[in-house]
């Protein structure tokens, strides 16, 4: 009988046990499956945030890619490396979506029904992190505590919060943003409460 086709939640279970093992053990370092990005309209399969924010994409064999073009585009806005972890039928095609900074890993059963990993390319930093976009992955309680840090008036802080996110981008450089926004998902107790709408 051959084996049934590895699904998404085969491959993350796998991932974790062999490829995350490390950023798991590490006090600094957040783990988390389905990071959404650009308030929920794309989510990160899983995200390791540390002294950088990395995405991991999976497309098992059960997958398709119909979603990884706009996949690409939201991770290239917010991630500073990216890995897509493919099955064998999809790394062709593949290559010619994800730009060259993604690392690619093709995921397949070995011999003996496990599963196995093999890198083919290398991840490289990202270059072209979008500041806005960076910043909406603050809920509007964080963006107005970053703002009151930096001295911003109360009255301002009850603009919309497109607003706030614009503020916060026009006071902060890329690299300081970066570490307040990382600094932000990390100190979180709760991933799935209500967010306020703006």
């Amino acid at each position: 009988m051959a084996p049934r086709p590895l699904r998404d939640s085969d491959v993350r279970q796998a991932a974790y046990r062999r490829l995350l093992v490390h950023a798991q053990a590490c006090p600094d370092t957040l783990v988390i499956d389905e990071l959404g990005l650009d308030h929920g309209s794309c989510r990160i399969d899983i995200a390791v945030i540390n002294g950088h924010i990395r995405g991991v994409e999976i497309k098992a064999e059960a997958d398709n890619l119909e979603r990884l073009p706009r996949q690409v585009a939201a991770y290239g806005d917010v991630v500073d490396k990216a890995l897509l972890i493919a099955a064998p039928k999809h790394v062709e095609l593949a290559m010619t979506i994800v730009p060259d900074w993604w690392g690619i890993m093709v995921v397949e059963r070995g011999m003996n029904q496990g599963i196995k990993f093999r890198r083919i390319r290398p991840e490289r930093a990202n270059r072209n992190v979008d500041p806005l976009v960076l910043a909406r992955l603050l809920w509007r309680p964080e963006a107005q505590a970053v703002l009151r840090d930096l001295g911003v008036p109360e009255r301002d802080l009850r603009a919309p919060r497109e607003t706030l996110y614009q503020r916060i981008v026009s006071e902060l450089p890329l690299r300081k943003l970066a570490a307040t926004v990382r600094l932000a998902l990390k100190s979180r107790t709760t991933w799935r409460g209500p967010q306020p709408l703006s």
